[in-house]
């Protein structure tokens, strides 16, 4: 074998064995939350100094993960506080939880500009985005009161508003 084949075969077999190698033994691939799955234990503590907690029975609840710094995120905020003026006397809790990297100053900053009515969690250390297995920001998800996920989506939900509206006040009607 000539050199320049014995160097091309070498970073072929180093391409394909990186990203087993990129991982820690016995450490499971990424693999993002289907609905029907249990979300797992998180708590979040809220700008108000209260807590929230998912992950088994409870309140149906939408979670929304973002941060000040994403454009998309700070657009669709709109969404989630009518969301909140619609569902939450119904039972429905609608909550946002900033990923921002600060001590919360630059959310609650952003939360009284936008006057948002609906609880904003911050977690400087991400613990949410593993939790949920995020993707990306912003991300949504519909968590029933059984703890189990019923809806995902990746991205802005002004596009889908009409879905996740339906989806909410589906299973808030069918509970009731």
């Amino acid at each position: 074998m000539n050199p320049r084949a014995a160097g091309v075969a070498l970073i072929a077999v180093s391409v394909a064995l990186s990203p087993a190698c990129a991982r820690k033994e016995g450490e499971a691939a990424f693999r993002p939350l289907a609905v029907g799955q249990a979300i797992g234990a998180y708590v979040v503590e809220t700008l108000a100094g209260d807590t929230v907690r998912l992950g088994g029975p409870g309140r149906m609840t939408v979670v929304n993960i973002w941060a000040t710094w994403c454009t998309s995120c700070r657009e669709e905020m709109a969404d989630f506080n009518a969301l909140d003026r619609e569902f939450g006397p119904r039972g429905v809790v609608v909550l946002a939880v900033s990923v921002d990297a600060d001590n919360g100053a630059r959310v609650r900053r952003f939360v009284e500009e936008e006057k948002l009515g609906f609880t904003i969690g911050c977690d400087p250390e991400r613990r949410v985005e593993q939790v949920f297995q995020v993707v990306g920001v912003p991300e949504t998800f519909v968590i029933g009161r059984d703890g189990r996920l019923v809806w995902r989506h990746i991205g802005n939900v002004h596009a889908v508003i009409d879905s996740l509206r339906a989806v909410i006040g589906g299973a808030v009607g069918a509970s009731s």
